[in-house]
């Protein structure tokens, strides 16, 4: 092999080697000869952590642990868990392999599970939701009820996320969840089974109103919505309920897309990263909604990309918003594959197009309606669908008829 074409192989493998590398401190620059560092302009990355201090824990707990041979994969996991929790971000976390595939199934609209949506409150773990015919529904778990262990471990302290993650599993396997209901504890032993949970679902009211609930921002989000838009809003069907309640929500692209179908120009969100450096998110310009008349419904427990696509219909002036102000997460997450895990890390806060920030404040409503019990929230996939004691849908139809 001639010198020259070795040199050029040697540079390609050292570019792409330092590029490929998901966390700074891992970056494989570092291993590329002098002479390609050069040409690359790296630089070592700058870190304070004491690393002879981790290898001492390990080596410590390795020689004077009661039970010998401790698990080194779980020391780690536990060591890279432990450095992410000290950000002091609720939304950045380190992710194990099984835990990765398992968020990324849900966002696929597939999981194995009981078939509850959770939300933190707090301290508490709360129901947020059941889906019908699911082992959660069947067992008789309720919206609202506090979940205060999981296999006999207590969830006081746990995330939303914590608390998910122990309750998936693989299908067929038990788990037994402990809730409070009205001050009485109640145990549920379930089986867990596949899931498969709609990204949209649809209803037409009195033959003018096209009810869309978009249950997560996954992958199949914007097709599913734009498709629902195409099949029933014509003849009579005129007008729109978005209802974005309880939706924890997911990619900001698929935020985005809905929006579109709604705003001709303009802005969807902005995306402040690191250094203030600010990334300027636009309509598509191709949407099928564009002048029908929409009312959206939020409430506490609609996050993310629900807040996103909300804040920007409402600084659109583009419909009017029902509920009760949202959950208030105005920040964006991204996956950083590490060799044995994951890396789920802020890399960007979030602003509507006015530049509101809603980061821990929420969204208000245009027309503040409360319901007076999570269960009387209207289930499109239910039959028969009953919404008489849905009061905000109740007032979202009310603005559309106004």
């Amino acid at each position: 092999m001639s010198r020259a074409r070795y040199i050029a192989i040697v540079l390609v493998v050292a570019i792409a080697a330092f590029y490929a590398g998901s966390l700074s401190e891992f970056q494989w620059g570092g291993y590329a000869p002098d002479w390609a560092k050069a040409l690359l302009f790296y630089t070592p990355p700058k870190s304070n952590i004491d690393y002879r201090a981790l290898d001492e824990v390990f080596t410590t707990i390795q020689e004077r642990y009661v039970k010998p041979n401790p698990d080194g994969t779980k020391l780690t996991e536990g060591a890279a868990s432990g450095m992410v929790s000290a950000l002091g971000d609720q939304f950045s976390r380190y992710l194990t392999k099984d835990q990765l595939q398992a968020n990324n199934d849900f966002l696929n609209g597939q999981f194995a599970g009981i078939g509850a949506t959770v939300q933190q409150k707090g301290d508490q773990i709360i129901i947020a939701g059941v889906l019908p015919s699911t082992p959660a529904e069947k067992a008789g778990m309720k919206a609202g009820d506090v979940i205060t262990a999981v296999d006999g471990q207590s969830t006081k302290g746990w995330t939303a996320d914590d608390a998910v993650n122990h309750i998936r599993g693989k299908a067929n396997t038990q788990v037994k969840v402990q809730v409070s209901r009205n001050g009485q504890t109640l145990t549920f032993t379930l089986t867990r089974a596949e899931i498969n949970v709609p990204s949209v679902a649809t209803h037409i009211f009195d033959n003018r109103v096209l009810y869309i609930r978009i249950f997560d921002f996954g992958t199949r989000t914007a097709a599913d919505f734009d498709q629902a838009l195409k099949t029933n809003l014509k003849g009579s069907v005129s007008s729109v309920v978005l209802d974005l309640r309880d939706n924890p929500g997911g990619y900001v692209d698929a935020a985005n897309s809905v929006i579109s179908e709604f705003v001709r120009t303009g802005t969807t969100t902005i995306l402040v990263r690191r250094g203030g450096k600010e990334q300027v998110e636009k309509v598509t310009g191709e949407g099928q909604a564009f002048s029908n008349r929409l009312a959206v419904l939020v409430n506490e427990n609609s996050a993310s990309a629900s807040e996103i696509t909300a804040g920007a219909l409402k600084d659109h002036s583009r419909g009017t918003l029902v509920g009760v102000k949202t959950f208030g997460k105005g920040s964006v997450q991204q996956d950083y594959p590490l060799r044995d895990g994951d890396l789920h890390l802020t890399i960007a806060e979030w602003l509507t197009p006015n530049r509101h920030s809603i980061d821990k404040t929420g969204i208000t409503p245009d027309k503040t309606v409360t319901l007076a019990s999570a269960q009387d929230e209207y289930a499109v996939d239910v039959t028969p669908n009953d919404f008489s004691k849905d009061t905000q849908l109740a007032a979202a139809l009310a603005v559309l008829e106004g």
